[in-house]
């Protein structure tokens, strides 16, 4: 099976010393690009053509994070060589080309359940791109359309937002390699929604005095505020200061996030949360708590150690450890490290484990906490009075989505369970009392 080997940082124009006497001496200079995924086939052996394409993604399109290419490419190099398939070789006739193979591979592992068609419409988008890099670059040579790896199509999609109406339609260039699964017209089913029910929300409350500190306040950021496992994990100091209360409401305060505030969002979005005062006042004792502090402390000391020299680090480390310079961040681990994103995730999965033991249909990822928000919020929202088109733009714009579309989800969601009668108080509430109980 193919896999993948993750090198430490890579230097554009390293320089290499060549003695008679002594084996040739590598010296890093240039740019550091960091660390780079390293495809080697089922039998060890470098799988040259993809390592070009992870070299270029990183070195001339200057992406910061690709790990989305990598899983693509190893899926399908993994799916290529247990097929005996050839990455270049094209038979005139389409369900014989490797590309459209392995379209049919993953459409199986869709309508089978095991991969989200999203996910794999984002490995073979990701596979396409090889392809169209691998042509322009010279390594892949078409001569004519039967030679081709998929058909270059234009499509047009229906615009939606505020100008919809001037240009009603957008053409865009895909392939026909683009996965579509039809929705079922009696579920209308939207994979990605798993929001927790009163019960298990009641659940997860109960657990709460057995996790650290850290990692309840993290849950509650998501399941409050709908934050992204990222977003929790680099929440700022400055962002905690920056908070303001609502004009409508002395109990609910406004926090912005984004790249002005040192949090990491998607897409580098700015926007502004909406967060209870009670949890407001537990953030900001817990950024004053004696327990933080030490942390802190352990944080800074690295940090000092890092400017002389005396302590070195990966690129993808150091520039944390820059961003922390000028954003201080309110999770520091106990060895004085800037919280992962990973580390939130792993505790999140042997909390879900613990769990499961007495009650084994809990089966919720961390992300569902903000689907969680998001759909109790909008019910809320909805028996206050408001006008659906209102009510999805005061969540859009919380939950930062950058298409109405994602949002209109949790509207769906709500339409076809009419037995969703829980609100966004019943939520409050029962976070409330479990932080309440944390101050006794």
């Amino acid at each position: 099976m193919a896999k993948l080997i993750y090198s430490n940082d890579v230097f554009l124009d390293p320089n290499i010393t060549f003695e008679s006497s002594s084996p040739p001496i590598l010296f890093p200079s240039g740019n550091n690009l960091g660390s780079l995924p390293t495809l080697y086939g089922k039998d060890g052996h470098f799988v040259t053509i993809v390592n070009y394409f992870f070299f270029d993604l990183k070195a001339v399109k200057r992406l910061k994070d690709f790990n989305s290419y990598s899983r693509a490419l190893l899926k399908f190099w993994t799916y290529i060589e247990d097929s005996e398939l050839h990455w270049d070789h094209f038979p005139p006739i389409k369900r014989l080309k490797p590309t459209y193979l392995f379209r049919s591979h993953l459409l199986t592992e869709v309508n089978e359940n095991r991969l989200k068609q999203s996910t794999a419409n984002m490995y073979i988008n990701h596979v396409k791109q090889f392809y169209l890099w691998a042509i322009h670059e010279g390594y892949l040579h078409i001569k004519n359309e039967n030679e081709a790896p998929f058909k270059i199509e234009q499509i047009k999609i229906k615009a939606k937002g505020s100008l919809a109406h001037i240009r009603p339609t957008i053409t865009v260039d895909s392939s026909d390699l683009r996965i579509q699964i039809a929705r079922s017209s009696q579920t209308n089913s939207v994979r990605s929604m798993s929001p927790l029910t009163g019960e298990d929300i009641i659940l997860l409350a109960q657990h709460f005095p057995k996790l650290s500190e850290e990692f309840r306040l993290q849950c509650l950021l998501a399941i409050q505020c709908g934050l992204r496992i990222q977003e929790v994990s680099s929440l700022s100091i400055k962002a905690l200061n920056a908070a303001y209360q609502l004009s409508e409401s002395k109990f609910r305060y406004l926090i912005p996030i984004g790249p002005s505030t040192g949090v990491e969002t998607k897409f580098s979005k700015e926007r502004f949360i909406e967060i209870s005062i009670e949890l407001l006042t537990a953030l900001r004792d817990y950024s004053i708590s004696e327990r933080r502090l030490k942390r802190l402390h352990k944080l800074n000391i690295k940090s000092l150690s890092i400017s002389n020299n005396k302590l070195i680090l990966t690129k993808n480390k150091l520039d944390i450890f820059k961003r922390c310079d000028l954003f201080e961040p309110l999770f520091i681990s106990e060895q004085g490290n800037p919280v992962d994103k990973k580390v939130i995730g792993s505790r999140w999965t042997d909390l879900r484990k613990t769990i499961r033991l007495n009650h084994p249909k809990f089966h919720y990822k961390f992300h569902d906490l903000r689907a969680t928000y998001g759909t109790y919020r909008l019910n809320d929202i909805l028996d206050a009075g408001l006008q659906p088109s209102e009510a999805l733009e005061l969540l859009m714009g919380w939950l930062g989505h950058n298409h109405e579309s994602t949002t209109w989800k949790y509207l769906k969601y709500l339409k076809r369970k009419e037995v969703f009668k829980e609100k966004f108080a019943l939520l409050d509430s029962i976070m409330h009392e479990a932080l309440g109980g944390y101050n006794e």
